[in-house]
Protein backbone atom coordinates (compact mmCIF):
# COMPACT_ATOMS: atom_id res chain seq x y z
CA UNK A 1 0.00 0.00 0.00
CA UNK A 2 1.22 3.29 -0.47
CA UNK A 3 1.06 6.45 1.70
CA UNK A 4 -1.47 7.93 -0.11
CA UNK A 5 -4.06 4.75 -0.22
CA UNK A 6 -3.24 4.30 3.73
CA UNK A 7 -4.17 7.82 4.32
CA UNK A 8 -7.42 7.18 2.43
CA UNK A 9 -8.21 4.13 4.15
CA UNK A 10 -7.66 6.29 7.37
CA UNK A 11 -10.52 8.44 6.43
CA UNK A 12 -12.36 6.20 5.55
CA UNK A 13 -11.93 4.24 8.78
CA UNK A 14 -12.28 7.47 10.67
CA UNK A 15 -15.68 8.26 9.41
CA UNK A 16 -16.76 4.90 9.95
CA UNK A 17 -15.91 5.43 13.59
CA UNK A 18 -17.81 8.74 13.64
CA UNK A 19 -20.72 7.02 12.23
CA UNK A 20 -20.40 4.09 14.44
CA UNK A 21 -20.40 6.95 17.73
CA UNK A 22 -23.65 8.26 16.61
CA UNK A 23 -25.47 4.65 16.42
CA UNK A 24 -23.97 3.77 19.87
CA UNK A 25 -25.63 7.15 21.33
CA UNK A 26 -29.06 5.77 19.24
CA UNK A 27 -28.29 2.13 20.63
CA UNK A 28 -27.74 3.05 24.21
CA UNK A 29 -31.00 4.85 24.21
CA UNK A 30 -33.21 2.42 22.60
CA UNK A 31 -31.44 -0.10 25.02
CA UNK A 32 -32.72 2.22 27.83
CA UNK A 33 -36.13 2.50 26.96
CA UNK A 34 -36.63 -1.38 26.24
CA UNK A 35 -35.67 -1.83 29.86
CA UNK A 36 -37.81 0.81 31.03
CA UNK A 37 -40.65 -0.63 29.38
CA UNK A 38 -39.62 -4.16 30.08
CA UNK A 39 -39.29 -3.10 34.20
CA UNK A 40 -42.62 -0.99 34.07
CA UNK A 41 -44.43 -4.02 32.92
CA UNK A 42 -43.22 -6.22 34.82
CA UNK A 43 -43.97 -3.89 38.20
CA UNK A 44 -47.47 -3.23 36.70
CA UNK A 45 -48.45 -7.00 36.30
CA UNK A 46 -46.82 -7.87 39.70
CA UNK A 47 -49.18 -5.48 41.23
CA UNK A 48 -52.03 -6.97 39.08
CA UNK A 49 -51.48 -10.28 40.63
CA UNK A 50 -50.88 -8.44 44.02
CA UNK A 51 -54.44 -7.28 43.58
CA UNK A 52 -55.98 -10.44 42.75
CA UNK A 53 -54.72 -12.14 46.09
CA UNK A 54 -52.27 -14.61 43.81
CA UNK A 55 -49.97 -16.44 46.13
CA UNK A 56 -46.49 -14.12 46.46
CA UNK A 57 -44.57 -17.23 45.77
CA UNK A 58 -46.12 -17.79 42.19
CA UNK A 59 -45.75 -14.00 41.21
CA UNK A 60 -42.69 -13.74 39.70
CA UNK A 61 -42.88 -16.50 37.48
CA UNK A 62 -46.05 -15.82 36.51
CA UNK A 63 -45.07 -11.91 35.86
CA UNK A 64 -41.97 -13.27 33.75
CA UNK A 65 -44.17 -15.90 31.82
CA UNK A 66 -46.67 -13.03 30.80
CA UNK A 67 -46.54 -12.58 27.42
CA UNK A 68 -46.42 -9.28 27.02
CA UNK A 69 -43.62 -9.05 29.98
CA UNK A 70 -41.36 -11.62 28.06
CA UNK A 71 -42.05 -10.22 24.74
CA UNK A 72 -40.66 -6.81 26.46
CA UNK A 73 -37.66 -8.86 28.03
CA UNK A 74 -36.91 -10.40 24.72
CA UNK A 75 -36.72 -6.67 23.10
CA UNK A 76 -34.97 -5.46 26.07
CA UNK A 77 -32.05 -8.59 25.70
CA UNK A 78 -31.86 -8.34 21.48
CA UNK A 79 -30.88 -3.92 22.46
CA UNK A 80 -28.40 -5.06 24.32
CA UNK A 81 -27.23 -7.74 21.72
CA UNK A 82 -27.01 -5.24 19.01
CA UNK A 83 -25.42 -2.71 21.62
CA UNK A 84 -22.81 -4.70 22.89
CA UNK A 85 -22.45 -5.70 18.66
CA UNK A 86 -22.09 -1.63 18.18
CA UNK A 87 -19.51 -1.38 20.83
CA UNK A 88 -17.54 -4.29 19.30
CA UNK A 89 -17.72 -2.58 15.87
CA UNK A 90 -15.96 0.59 17.14
CA UNK A 91 -13.24 -1.43 19.17
CA UNK A 92 -12.45 -2.95 15.64
CA UNK A 93 -12.60 0.26 13.87
CA UNK A 94 -9.58 1.80 16.86
CA UNK A 95 -8.00 -1.09 15.83
CA UNK A 96 -7.51 -0.67 12.53
CA UNK A 97 -7.33 2.90 12.33
CA UNK A 98 -4.10 1.98 14.93
CA UNK A 99 -2.74 -0.51 12.53
CA UNK A 100 -2.93 1.94 9.72
CA UNK A 101 -1.31 4.24 11.41
CA UNK A 102 1.63 1.89 12.41
CA UNK A 103 1.86 0.90 8.77
CA UNK A 104 2.44 4.58 8.24
CA UNK A 105 4.86 4.93 10.57
CA UNK A 106 6.74 2.10 9.50
CA UNK A 107 6.94 3.36 5.94
CA UNK A 108 7.68 6.56 6.99
CA UNK A 109 11.38 4.92 8.89
CA UNK A 110 11.45 2.95 5.68
CA UNK A 111 11.49 6.20 3.50
CA UNK A 112 14.44 7.72 5.55
CA UNK A 113 16.30 4.73 6.02
CA UNK A 114 16.59 4.35 1.87
CA UNK A 115 19.64 6.15 0.65
CA UNK A 116 18.60 9.08 -1.29
CA UNK A 117 19.20 8.86 -4.94
CA UNK A 118 21.10 11.53 -6.65
CA UNK A 119 20.82 12.59 -10.14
Amino acid sequence: MTPAEIMRTLQDKNRQLTDKNQELVICTEEAAECKRDYLIAMATKTMTLKMEGMSITLIPSLVKGDKVVADLQFKWDVAEGVLLACRERIKDLRESIGSARSILTWLRTELELTPSQEV
